[in-house]
């Protein structure tokens, strides 16, 4: 009687799941839709793409165990169908990059970033990062991130309440105190590197131009780069930064983003310009993401052109996997 009545559970679980077009998780524990993003990324990076599975499993366990099942993976805003992964890529290398959900949907947004912490095993400071966020209305709380490739990475993102960071980095850049930026989250680094994103509603390319100047030193690799992307003769409103930092306060790099539904018509198009960006690898490891089947959505989340200290430049964009 018992197994029956998990059996029409789990039946009205899949059932309710499909009418919201989400896709249940497998034995794995992970969506059909991941499990088919993993399986074509084998044929590119066998290894990792495996790392990546275990690795997943591990950090979706509590939203398989959720009291909510109909609403844990459809809960999300990662994504735009609320999936509680997202892959990405970057021209600038070859490797398994994916961010997502670590808690069921029914857990304290405060209690993400530590649960975040445990599910990648990270192993830097995470106090100052609690604390700021302690007593604060969140957005979303934490997300973990892992990019699989030469070697292993881990990083968590952060929410930052009213648009604020940490005590300790108000005054490490400039740019943190500027009232035409609003910084919406933080990627920390077990090294005490941060990489900062803000909303930028009035940002044109004079002043991205400008921008790039001032921390990076030189504007040329970042606009030659945005130019073989941007459709248009400006840039959509809004759009966004990040600037990266080391844990001395030291800028690093420093990418625009946009939603690629803001610039491009459809996927399709996205598709076509993100491929002449890649190289070797990594142009296999783009075309594995992008060869998944078409839902009637969006499958190409935020597009970034980036650039750091050193004159290099590259592309990524997030992408949600079918």
């Amino acid at each position: 009687m018992d197994a029956n009545i998990a059996r029409d559970g789990q039946r009205r679980q899949t059932r309710a799941m499909n009418e919201l077009g989400v896709s249940a998780p497998n034995d794995a524990g992970l969506p059909a839709s991941v499990a088919a993003t993993l399986q074509r990324l084998r044929a590119v990076l066998p290894a990792q793409a495996e790392q990546a599975q275990a690795r997943l499993a591990r950090a979706l366990a509590p939203l398989a165990a959720s009291r909510w099942p109909q609403v844990a993976w459809s809960f999300s805003s990662l994504t735009n169908t609320g999936l509680p992964v997202e892959f990405a890529w970057t021209s600038r290398e070859a490797a398994v990059r994916w961010t997502a959900e670590v808690a069921e949907p029914e857990a304290d947004d405060a209690a993400r970033l530590q649960r975040a912490a445990q599910a990648v095993e990270w192993c830097g400071d995470l106090q100052p990062w609690i604390d700021h966020q302690r007593g604060a209305r969140l957005k979303f709380g934490a997300w973990a991130s892992v990019r699989h490739g030469e070697d292993f990475a881990a990083k968590l993102y952060a929410d930052l309440p009213a648009g604020r960071l940490p005590p300790q980095w108000r005054d490490r850049h400039p740019a943190f105190a500027s009232q035409l930026l609003f910084w919406r989250m933080c990627g920390v680094n077990p090294d005490g590197s941060i990489e900062c994103y803000a909303r930028a509603d009035e940002l044109d390319l004079a002043a991205l131009r400008a921008l790039a100047r001032a921390t990076l030193g030189d504007e040329a690799a970042l606009l030659q780069r945005l130019m073989q992307v941007l459709p248009a003769d400006d840039l959509p409103r809004p759009s966004g930064i990040s600037l990266a930092l080391s844990a001395q306060g030291q800028v690093r790099a420093l990418t625009w983003f946009t939603f690629a539904k803001a610039i491009f018509r459809d996927d399709a198009e996205v598709e076509r310009r993100l491929r002449a960006q890649g190289e070797g690898r990594s142009a296999e490891v783009y075309a594995a993401l992008a060869a998944g089947p078409a839902d009637g959505r969006w499958r190409h989340g935020m597009i970034g052109v980036g650039a750091d200290i050193a004159g290099n430049a590259w592309v990524q964009c997030g992408v949600r996997p079918t």
